[in-house]
């Protein structure tokens, strides 16, 4: 495990660095300094991507229910989403993180139900939106270059694997911690534990069977705000085109979008898609026949935006970890002086 730590972000960089040195540091850093006076643009365009999907979590709690602040689910957000980015456990590491630093201000069961919910709803609308790539690329475009049979059938395996896997994991939403835990206990690992975990995992998986069946409405306006979030994407690579002198229309922002969401989720084990998010997009620049720099360039643009908001994750990350463990710290003394609350 600690060699693939090691290995993953290292062969990542080695994609990248075959890049600049393939297309030109010189072109590169002519469209870097194109863009720096845009490059507030981007992380705004990114900061209302953030905001829409922390409103989409926000309506993943059933309506009465005690939940934190706007605020507050936005900084978890961001912390959970830094710590996704940079360790090859994915949305395994952050998507668990978001329901832990809401202790003390939401249960935690209601929490991580919210999460599976959101994240759910999530990974759907991103699998309609990849679809519309397919379409686009299918029914409604010429593209200059064909594209490798290769490429094709691989693009259309992701496609109808990301339709299984939604199927699969829409059918398992009424008992998937539990199953978790049942599979865990087949294997034999910390029956104990295990027994110790289950009432906890059945309330959880009641939340997430009684989210779908009573508040509809609210699972529409969590759909609704991943939707916005990714358009927002789209935004983001048309803001970045134009302003590197691209002449491009949206609909080609839309394509190139849609089908990065396709190539980067197929490396999600990769951390913060080091390489391969700079290489799809080379990639599909190709295909569609424009400036293989510009797309390498607009990737790398993407990266600069990723570090920026991982730093302000991890920071959120720190000052909400020092909130909980000074909460933590805070009990056993009042209960010393008899004075911890009922």
């Amino acid at each position: 495990m600690k060699l693939m730590r090691l290995l993953l972000p290292a062969l990542g960089l080695l994609l990248l660095g075959y890049l600049v040195g393939k297309m030109g540091m010189d072109e590169v850093l002519r469209h870097l300094a194109i863009i720096r006076w845009s490059f507030p643009l981007v992380l705004l365009v990114a900061f209302l991507w953030h905001l829409s999907n922390s409103l989409a979590w926000s309506f993943a709690f059933p309506p009465g229910a005690f939940k934190p602040s706007f605020p507050t689910l936005l900084r978890a957000k961001l912390a959970g989403d830094a710590v996704s980015q940079v360790t090859p456990l994915a949305n395994l590491g952050g998507e668990p993180l978001k329901a832990y630093l809401l202790r003390g201000q939401a249960p935690t069961s209601l929490s991580l139900a919210a999460v599976v919910v959101n994240k759910t709803t999530q990974v759907f609308t991103g699998l309609v939106f990849s679809s519309l790539g397919f379409v686009m690329v299918v029914f409604y475009w010429d593209l200059p270059h064909a594209l490798p049979r290769s490429v094709e059938l691989g693009l259309g395996l992701i496609l109808v694997a990301s339709g299984l896997m939604i199927g699969a994991l829409y059918h398992q939403q009424h008992h998937l911690f539990t199953s978790l835990l049942v599979l865990v206990r087949r294997l034999g690992i910390k029956t104990d534990w295990i027994e110790s975990k289950m009432a906890k995992a059945q309330r959880i998986d009641h939340h997430i069977g009684d989210f779908y069946h009573r508040h509809k409405l609210r699972l529409a306006a969590v759909a609704g705000c991943h939707a916005v979030g990714w358009f927002l994407g789209t935004l983001e690579t048309y803001v970045i085109l134009r302003a590197l002198g691209v002449d491009i229309d949206f609909a080609v922002a839309l394509l190139l979008t849609s089908l990065s969401v396709s190539i980067n989720s197929l490396f999600f084990f990769m951390p913060s898609n080091i390489g391969v998010l700079e290489g799809s997009q080379v990639f599909l620049f190709l295909s569609l026949g424009l400036s293989p720099a510009a797309g390498l360039s607009m990737g790398i643009v993407k990266r600069l935006r990723k570090i920026f908001w991982i730093c302000v994750g991890w920071i959120f990350l720190t000052q909400m970890g020092r909130q909980l463990a000074g909460g933590e710290n805070e009990q056993p003394a009042l209960a010393q002086t008899g004075n911890l609350p009922r």
